[in-house]
Parts: structure tokens; C-alpha cells; sequence
């Protein structure tokens, strides 16, 4: 009968969870740089409050119309609009959604590389 040892410490230092969110910050950063050409930019300042959480789990953008913009319409009780027109040509809601088609596919590589996997 043989006899197999297996060390695992390389493995789990690799997948540790400082490493794990690293990854993360990493994958949601360039996602962010990313998506930053479909948000909407009249003013410029949408886009420039976007950031990264610091557990990379979430992109948050901090305007009082960055979730009516995001969705494309108003959540207001009483008050119901859509938007149809951006200023800027190529821009809308669901500017993530238009990133990760173009993109996405690269996100996974940079999560690995901020990991260090």
C-alpha cells in the first residue's frame, strides 16, 4: 500500500483572503476604468464619484441621480420619468452591462494576476 503526504500550506497561502480580495479590487478597478466611458457625462461628476469598495465586492457612485441614471428611470414615489436621451453620444443606463460585453472576458485574468494566482 502507498503512502501519499500532500502539503498544502502553498495553496492555502495562494488562496488566503487578503489575496482573494486583491483579486477582487483589482477585477472591480478595472472594471471600473472600464466602464467609465458608457456613464453618462454631462457634467463629468457621475462618473468621477465612481469608486471601489474596499473589499472590492461592490462599484458605488455617489450622486443623488447616480441610481435614476444607472437604471434609465426615476424611483421617486409621485413622479415617474424615463430617460431616453444622453448628452453624450454612447453613454445610457447599464453602463455595466455594455462593459462586460466588451470586456468581460478580460476580468478574470486581472482578478488572477491581483490575487497573484
Amino acid at each position: 500500500m502507498a503512502n501519499a503526504k500532500v502539503d498544502l500550506r502553498g495553496a492555502q497561502r495562494k488562496l488566503s483572503g487578503p489575496n482573494i480580495t486583491r483579486g477582487r479590487v483589482a477585477m472591480a478597478n478595472q472594471a471600473l476604468m472600464d466602464m467609465d466611458p458608457f456613464v453618462p457625462k454631462r457634467d463629468h461628476n457621475l462618473a468621477a464619484s465612481g469608486h471601489v469598495t474596499d473589499s472590492g465586492k461592490s462599484i458605488e457612485y455617489n450622486t443623488p441621480y447616480a441610481r435614476a441614471q444607472f437604471y434609465g428611470k426615476s424611483f421617486k414615489k409621485g413622479t415617474s420619468f424615463t430617460f431616453k436621451s444622453y448628452t453624450t453620444p454612447g453613454t445610457g443606463s447599464r453602463w455595466d452591462l455594455k462593459a462586460k460585453g466588451l470586456y468581460g472576458k478580460s476580468w478574470p485574468q486581472v482578478f488572477k494576476k491581483g490575487a497573484g494566482l
